[in-house]
């Protein structure tokens, strides 16, 4: 049978062509300068952040030094909530030898518009294990305390292994005076290191030149440890007030809990400086607080130094 042909109209339509691919969008160069530029900010600022919480564990030469040990949480609460009437019992110091000097004839020092007690120790001396008890019991009483590590004096050292607080890392808040402390040195001896002693942080401009105007010399260095009290007060070396032999053969635990007996030398010793101190403070504070300030340890204290 004849197949008719197809008309035009008959013939089957034509696909419509294919378009073609469409070219991958391509990110401006402007936009991928800034976004390149976005990562590498990004990352300098996680180093940095690193930088600022890891620091306080980095010592000399590269060395990272392992976290100072809290101190634990019952010796903190006794050491900083001693009642004032053991301060007011204890009253003035009674160490037969040298203690701290009174400093004339310049500004006080300050911190950030405040008063500042700098302390400049290293935890391998005895008697910076002495003193830091001092200085707790003393600024407990005019602000707080939080951070505050464990340590002890060296082995090899007069008074070895004498227990006491570290002030590496510690925190101190309050209204009336700033503390600015540092410690030096650790606590082991190690035969790498320079000075014997592993180093832990330089002192800050401030704390060095107080150091450098008042700071004994001794045979390996400035004598620690170093306070001084507003430019006020001075305490140095073995010239603190207070014996680290008070703290022979005690932990930490047992020297806080003699702190709220009176009649113990840990008491006496301890306290009787931290009033001795405070007197020198409340001059710096306008005898604020009132309580402490007006208390009869802390006006025993300012009678020893001559203060009236």
């Amino acid at each position: 049978m004849a197949v008719a042909p197809l008309k035009p109209s008959d013939e089957p339509p034509t696909a419509p062509p294919t378009p073609p691919a469409r070219a991958g969008r391509r990110i401006p160069l402007a936009l991928a300068t800034w976004l390149l530029i976005a990562l590498v900010m990004a990352i300098v600022i996680v180093l940095i952040v690193l930088k600022i919480t890891q620091g306080a564990s980095t010592v000399a030469s590269g060395l990272t030094g392992p976290a100072v040990a809290p101190a634990p949480a019952g010796v903190v609460g006794a050491a900083t909530s001693v009642p004032a009437s053991v301060y007011d019992a204890v009253g003035a110091p009674l160490s037969p030898g040298p203690g701290p000097v009174l400093l004339t004839g310049q500004p006080p020092a300050t911190d950030g518009g405040l008063p500042v007690v700098v302390f400049v120790g290293a935890e391998f001396c005895p008697y910076c294990a002495a003193e830091r008890w001092v200085v707790v019991t003393a600024l407990a009483r005019f602000g707080t305390f939080s951070r505050l590590g464990a340590t002890s004096s060296a082995a090899n050292q007069v008074f070895p292994r004498s227990a006491t607080f570290s002030f590496d890392g510690a925190d101190y808040r309050s209204r009336y005076l700033a503390l600015a402390a540092v410690e030096a040195y650790a606590d082991t001896p190690s035969d790498s290191a320079p000075a014997g002693v592993p180093k832990l942080h330089d002192p800050t401009a401030l704390e060095s030149s107080l150091l450098h105007r008042y700071g004994g010399q001794g045979t390996a260095g400035p004598l620690l440890p170093f306070v001084d009290v507003g430019d006020r007060l001075l305490a140095q070396g073995a010239g603190i007030g207070v014996s680290p032999g008070l703290l022979s053969g005690l932990s930490m635990e047992q020297i806080a809990g003699s702190l709220s007996d009176p009649t113990s030398p840990v008491a006496t010793g301890i306290l009787g400086a931290a009033n001795e101190m405070d007197a020198v403070i409340c001059t710096l504070t306008g005898q604020q607080p009132a309580a402490v300030c007006s208390s009869a340890g802390v006006r025993a204290g300012a009678a020893r130094l001559g203060l009236g």
